[in-house]
């Protein structure tokens, strides 16, 4: 009887590469953005677009995105904060329209 011989070296399967996640979240949203300030996200960025400001929010956690769905699902935050909130949102929106 003839024994065959392994030819070649064996198949290992990898896992394909895992993609970073980015370590921020962003939004265009007046009202989404204050919500985020609340809820303890910090603004690293505000960028001009012509008429358009997106605020980008550092995400270490990454729960940005269940951040932003709380706010769409009808999550509540005290009042007194969101409207400091948006005074600072509406603060950022018009520097980063005099850098502009």
């Amino acid at each position: 009887m003839e024994k065959k011989e392994n030819m070649g070296t064996p198949t290992v399967r990898r896992a394909p590469p895992q993609v970073p996640q980015s370590r921020t979240t962003a939004t265009t949203r007046l009202d989404v953005s204050a919500y985020l300030l609340v809820r303890g996200f910090a603004i690293s960025d505000v960028k001009l677009n012509e008429s358009t400001a997106t605020f980008t929010f550092k995400d270490p956690d990454l729960k940005g995105d269940a951040g932003i769905k709380d706010f769409y699902n009808g999550a509540q935050v005290p009042a007194n904060e969101y409207a400091d909130s948006q005074k600072r949102v509406r603060d950022l929106l018009w520097e980063a329209k005099r850098r502009g």
